[in-house]
Protein backbone atom coordinates (compact mmCIF):
# COMPACT_ATOMS: atom_id res chain seq x y z
CA UNK A 1 0.00 0.00 0.00
CA UNK A 2 0.67 3.52 -0.72
CA UNK A 3 1.55 5.60 2.24
CA UNK A 4 1.52 9.45 1.81
CA UNK A 5 2.50 11.82 5.09
CA UNK A 6 1.77 15.35 3.99
CA UNK A 7 4.95 17.57 5.71
CA UNK A 8 3.90 20.97 7.42
CA UNK A 9 5.72 23.61 6.11
CA UNK A 10 4.21 27.53 6.43
CA UNK A 11 1.84 27.79 2.95
CA UNK A 12 2.32 31.54 2.91
CA UNK A 13 5.99 31.16 2.32
CA UNK A 14 5.99 28.13 -0.32
CA UNK A 15 3.53 31.21 -2.34
CA UNK A 16 6.35 33.18 -2.57
CA UNK A 17 9.30 30.52 -3.27
CA UNK A 18 9.45 31.46 -6.92
CA UNK A 19 11.01 35.13 -5.82
CA UNK A 20 13.45 33.74 -3.80
CA UNK A 21 17.39 32.72 -4.84
CA UNK A 22 18.78 29.37 -3.31
CA UNK A 23 15.30 27.83 -3.51
CA UNK A 24 14.78 24.81 -1.08
CA UNK A 25 12.64 21.63 -1.93
CA UNK A 26 9.01 21.34 -0.18
CA UNK A 27 5.54 20.58 -0.76
CA UNK A 28 3.38 22.39 -3.20
CA UNK A 29 0.57 24.01 -1.68
CA UNK A 30 -2.03 21.05 -1.55
CA UNK A 31 0.92 18.28 -2.29
CA UNK A 32 1.26 14.88 -0.67
CA UNK A 33 4.67 13.44 -0.11
CA UNK A 34 5.46 9.60 -0.64
CA UNK A 35 6.60 7.82 2.55
CA UNK A 36 9.84 4.74 2.21
CA UNK A 37 7.49 1.48 2.47
CA UNK A 38 10.81 0.30 4.81
CA UNK A 39 13.67 2.09 6.83
CA UNK A 40 16.41 0.96 8.71
CA UNK A 41 18.37 3.36 10.77
CA UNK A 42 21.61 2.43 12.61
CA UNK A 43 24.76 4.74 14.32
CA UNK A 44 27.34 4.57 11.42
CA UNK A 45 29.01 1.54 11.50
CA UNK A 46 32.22 2.82 10.23
CA UNK A 47 34.92 3.65 12.11
CA UNK A 48 36.19 6.84 10.56
CA UNK A 49 36.85 9.18 13.59
CA UNK A 50 36.36 12.31 12.21
CA UNK A 51 36.76 12.21 8.92
CA UNK A 52 34.16 13.65 6.68
CA UNK A 53 33.81 11.05 4.08
CA UNK A 54 30.32 9.21 3.74
CA UNK A 55 28.23 7.24 1.00
CA UNK A 56 24.85 8.98 -0.03
CA UNK A 57 23.55 6.68 -3.32
CA UNK A 58 20.21 6.13 -5.09
CA UNK A 59 19.72 2.96 -7.09
CA UNK A 60 16.19 1.97 -8.42
CA UNK A 61 14.18 1.91 -5.82
CA UNK A 62 16.53 2.11 -2.67
CA UNK A 63 18.16 5.07 -0.95
CA UNK A 64 21.16 4.53 1.39
CA UNK A 65 23.71 6.20 3.04
CA UNK A 66 27.12 5.47 5.52
CA UNK A 67 28.91 7.86 8.00
CA UNK A 68 26.24 10.41 7.38
CA UNK A 69 25.69 13.06 9.84
CA UNK A 70 22.25 13.71 10.19
CA UNK A 71 22.64 17.50 9.58
CA UNK A 72 23.61 16.42 5.90
CA UNK A 73 20.47 13.77 5.51
CA UNK A 74 18.56 17.28 6.49
CA UNK A 75 20.59 19.14 3.67
CA UNK A 76 20.04 16.61 1.52
CA UNK A 77 16.01 16.34 1.95
CA UNK A 78 15.36 19.95 1.38
CA UNK A 79 18.40 20.51 -1.26
CA UNK A 80 19.95 23.28 0.73
CA UNK A 81 23.38 24.42 1.57
CA UNK A 82 24.66 24.95 5.24
CA UNK A 83 23.95 28.15 5.35
CA UNK A 84 20.15 27.53 4.70
CA UNK A 85 20.41 25.26 8.09
CA UNK A 86 19.72 26.90 11.62
CA UNK A 87 18.71 25.63 14.82
CA UNK A 88 19.20 21.57 16.12
CA UNK A 89 21.87 20.62 18.91
CA UNK A 90 25.28 20.83 17.05
CA UNK A 91 26.26 17.38 18.70
CA UNK A 92 22.64 15.45 17.12
CA UNK A 93 23.38 17.65 14.09
CA UNK A 94 26.86 15.96 13.46
CA UNK A 95 26.12 12.57 15.02
CA UNK A 96 26.34 10.27 11.85
CA UNK A 97 24.17 7.21 10.65
CA UNK A 98 23.70 4.81 8.48
CA UNK A 99 20.33 4.32 6.86
CA UNK A 100 18.84 1.80 4.32
CA UNK A 101 15.34 2.87 3.09
CA UNK A 102 13.17 1.12 -0.04
CA UNK A 103 10.18 2.58 -1.53
CA UNK A 104 7.06 0.94 -2.40
CA UNK A 105 6.84 -0.76 -6.24
CA UNK A 106 3.55 0.98 -6.44
CA UNK A 107 5.01 4.26 -5.54
CA UNK A 108 8.63 3.38 -7.83
CA UNK A 109 6.42 2.53 -10.80
CA UNK A 110 4.39 6.10 -10.61
CA UNK A 111 7.59 7.69 -10.02
CA UNK A 112 8.79 6.49 -13.43
CA UNK A 113 5.99 8.34 -15.19
CA UNK A 114 6.56 11.36 -14.13
CA UNK A 115 8.84 14.13 -15.54
CA UNK A 116 12.34 14.07 -15.14
CA UNK A 117 12.11 17.26 -12.96
CA UNK A 118 9.05 15.99 -10.82
CA UNK A 119 10.87 12.84 -10.26
CA UNK A 120 14.13 14.65 -8.97
CA UNK A 121 11.52 16.16 -6.20
CA UNK A 122 10.62 13.06 -4.97
CA UNK A 123 13.50 11.59 -3.49
CA UNK A 124 14.07 15.22 -1.79
CA UNK A 125 10.21 14.67 -0.40
CA UNK A 126 10.94 11.06 0.83
CA UNK A 127 13.53 12.12 2.47
CA UNK A 128 11.42 15.13 4.37
CA UNK A 129 8.73 12.42 5.30
CA UNK A 130 11.40 9.71 6.85
CA UNK A 131 13.31 12.59 8.97
CA UNK A 132 9.65 13.70 10.58
CA UNK A 133 8.60 9.96 10.90
CA UNK A 134 11.84 8.48 12.71
CA UNK A 135 13.97 11.65 14.12
CA UNK A 136 10.97 13.88 15.05
CA UNK A 137 11.88 16.81 12.58
CA UNK A 138 9.54 19.98 12.73
CA UNK A 139 11.10 23.09 11.18
CA UNK A 140 9.79 26.24 9.84
CA UNK A 141 11.10 28.55 6.67
CA UNK A 142 12.77 31.81 6.99
CA UNK A 143 14.43 34.48 4.32
CA UNK A 144 17.66 36.23 5.12
CA UNK A 145 19.96 38.40 3.00
CA UNK A 146 22.75 36.39 2.80
CA UNK A 147 25.86 36.21 0.78
CA UNK A 148 25.85 33.97 -2.12
CA UNK A 149 27.65 32.81 -5.31
CA UNK A 150 25.86 33.38 -8.77
CA UNK A 151 26.86 30.87 -11.20
CA UNK A 152 26.85 32.46 -14.96
CA UNK A 153 28.34 31.54 -18.45
CA UNK A 154 32.00 32.26 -18.84
CA UNK A 155 32.89 34.46 -21.59
CA UNK A 156 34.10 31.79 -23.55
CA UNK A 157 30.71 30.51 -23.40
CA UNK A 158 29.40 27.61 -22.18
CA UNK A 159 31.09 23.88 -22.23
CA UNK A 160 28.65 21.57 -21.17
CA UNK A 161 26.97 18.43 -23.55
CA UNK A 162 24.02 18.56 -24.42
CA UNK A 163 21.40 15.31 -24.31
CA UNK A 164 17.89 14.97 -25.93
CA UNK A 165 14.95 16.38 -24.25
CA UNK A 166 13.25 14.13 -21.41
CA UNK A 167 10.51 13.11 -23.66
CA UNK A 168 12.90 11.14 -26.23
CA UNK A 169 15.15 10.24 -23.14
CA UNK A 170 14.45 6.30 -21.42
CA UNK A 171 13.29 6.58 -18.00
CA UNK A 172 15.53 6.83 -15.40
CA UNK A 173 16.25 6.47 -11.14
CA UNK A 174 16.55 8.80 -9.36
CA UNK A 175 19.73 10.71 -9.22
CA UNK A 176 22.62 8.77 -7.53
CA UNK A 177 25.26 10.98 -5.22
CA UNK A 178 28.29 9.26 -3.77
CA UNK A 179 30.99 10.77 -1.90
CA UNK A 180 33.13 8.07 -0.86
CA UNK A 181 36.23 8.17 1.32
CA UNK A 182 39.59 8.26 -1.06
CA UNK A 183 40.71 4.39 -1.23
CA UNK A 184 37.59 3.30 -0.30
CA UNK A 185 35.46 0.94 -2.91
CA UNK A 186 32.75 3.00 -4.41
CA UNK A 187 29.32 1.36 -5.31
CA UNK A 188 29.19 -1.44 -7.96
CA UNK A 189 25.36 -0.54 -9.42
CA UNK A 190 26.01 1.46 -12.77
CA UNK A 191 24.59 4.76 -12.76
CA UNK A 192 21.35 5.41 -14.51
CA UNK A 193 20.77 8.03 -17.26
CA UNK A 194 20.03 11.34 -15.57
CA UNK A 195 22.46 10.65 -12.16
CA UNK A 196 25.32 12.53 -10.98
CA UNK A 197 28.42 10.12 -9.29
CA UNK A 198 30.64 12.27 -7.35
CA UNK A 199 33.91 11.43 -5.30
CA UNK A 200 36.03 13.56 -2.94
CA UNK A 201 39.43 12.22 -1.39
CA UNK A 202 41.97 14.35 0.18
CA UNK A 203 43.41 15.91 -2.72
CA UNK A 204 41.28 15.24 -6.06
CA UNK A 205 37.78 15.21 -6.45
CA UNK A 206 35.00 14.58 -9.32
CA UNK A 207 31.84 14.54 -10.48
CA UNK A 208 30.53 12.95 -14.20
CA UNK A 209 26.81 13.94 -14.90
CA UNK A 210 24.92 11.94 -17.86
CA UNK A 211 22.18 14.46 -18.63
CA UNK A 212 21.53 16.23 -15.40
CA UNK A 213 20.41 19.52 -15.27
CA UNK A 214 22.55 22.25 -14.00
CA UNK A 215 19.64 22.67 -11.07
CA UNK A 216 21.94 19.57 -10.09
CA UNK A 217 24.99 20.66 -10.60
CA UNK A 218 24.25 23.84 -8.11
CA UNK A 219 22.90 21.52 -5.67
CA UNK A 220 26.18 19.25 -5.66
CA UNK A 221 28.49 22.40 -6.05
CA UNK A 222 26.83 24.15 -2.47
CA UNK A 223 27.91 21.28 -0.44
CA UNK A 224 31.51 21.99 -1.77
CA UNK A 225 34.00 23.25 1.11
CA UNK A 226 35.36 26.21 -0.98
CA UNK A 227 32.09 27.52 -1.22
CA UNK A 228 32.60 28.41 3.06
CA UNK A 229 28.47 27.47 3.39
CA UNK A 230 27.27 29.74 0.34
CA UNK A 231 24.26 29.40 -1.47
CA UNK A 232 24.87 29.15 -5.22
CA UNK A 233 21.80 31.20 -7.65
CA UNK A 234 21.61 29.60 -10.67
CA UNK A 235 22.18 32.62 -13.53
CA UNK A 236 22.88 30.73 -16.40
CA UNK A 237 19.92 30.41 -18.64
CA UNK A 238 20.99 26.70 -19.21
CA UNK A 239 17.02 25.14 -18.79
CA UNK A 240 18.37 21.58 -20.38
CA UNK A 241 19.83 18.43 -20.08
CA UNK A 242 24.14 17.83 -20.12
CA UNK A 243 26.40 15.43 -19.68
CA UNK A 244 30.01 16.83 -18.40
CA UNK A 245 32.42 15.75 -16.23
CA UNK A 246 34.66 17.99 -13.39
CA UNK A 247 37.54 17.29 -11.68
CA UNK A 248 39.22 19.31 -8.82
CA UNK A 249 41.32 19.57 -6.06
CA UNK A 250 39.35 20.54 -2.72
CA UNK A 251 40.29 23.33 -0.35
CA UNK A 252 38.81 25.59 1.41
CA UNK A 253 37.43 28.65 0.06
CA UNK A 254 40.44 31.39 0.32
CA UNK A 255 43.00 28.95 1.86
CA UNK A 256 46.71 28.31 0.46
CA UNK A 257 47.16 25.70 -2.59
CA UNK A 258 47.74 22.00 -1.89
CA UNK A 259 51.08 21.26 -2.56
CA UNK A 260 49.93 17.60 -2.82
CA UNK A 261 46.87 18.82 -4.80
CA UNK A 262 45.79 16.29 -8.20
CA UNK A 263 44.21 19.19 -10.15
CA UNK A 264 42.64 22.62 -10.15
CA UNK A 265 41.25 24.26 -7.21
CA UNK A 266 37.03 24.37 -7.74
CA UNK A 267 36.32 27.63 -9.55
CA UNK A 268 39.20 27.19 -11.80
CA UNK A 269 37.87 24.00 -12.84
CA UNK A 270 34.42 25.35 -13.24
CA UNK A 271 35.50 27.61 -15.78
CA UNK A 272 38.03 26.08 -17.94
CA UNK A 273 36.34 22.50 -18.47
CA UNK A 274 32.60 23.79 -18.16
CA UNK A 275 32.75 26.97 -18.99
CA UNK A 276 31.21 28.46 -16.09
CA UNK A 277 32.12 30.74 -13.84
CA UNK A 278 31.20 31.79 -9.60
CA UNK A 279 30.64 35.57 -8.53
CA UNK A 280 30.38 36.42 -5.10
CA UNK A 281 26.80 38.48 -4.62
CA UNK A 282 24.32 39.04 -1.41
CA UNK A 283 20.72 37.87 -1.96
CA UNK A 284 17.59 37.06 0.11
CA UNK A 285 17.94 33.17 0.30
CA UNK A 286 15.32 30.86 2.20
CA UNK A 287 16.32 28.70 4.92
CA UNK A 288 14.85 26.21 7.09
CA UNK A 289 15.05 26.42 10.96
CA UNK A 290 14.28 23.47 12.55
CA UNK A 291 12.40 23.85 15.64
CA UNK A 292 12.23 20.22 16.95
CA UNK A 293 14.81 17.36 16.29
CA UNK A 294 15.88 14.17 18.10
CA UNK A 295 17.57 10.90 18.24
CA UNK A 296 15.91 8.30 15.76
CA UNK A 297 12.92 6.29 16.55
CA UNK A 298 14.12 2.19 17.24
CA UNK A 299 13.64 -0.28 13.75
Amino acid sequence: MIRFRTLLAPLALLVLTPAMHGQLVLPRPGETAPSFEVATIKPSSRDLGRSFHTHIWWNDNTYSTENTTLGDLIRNAFHISSTQLSGGSDDLLNSRWDVSAKMGEEDFAHMQKLSLDDRDRVPHLMLQALLADRFGLKFHTETRELPVFELVVDKGGAKLQPVPAPEAASAAAPSKVSAPAEGSPAPTASAPPGSTTMRIGLHQASMTTDGGSVAALVATLDRQSELDGRTIVDKTGLTGRYSYSLHWSPQRLNAQPDPEADGPPLFTALREQLGLRLEPAKAPVQIVVIDAIANPTPN
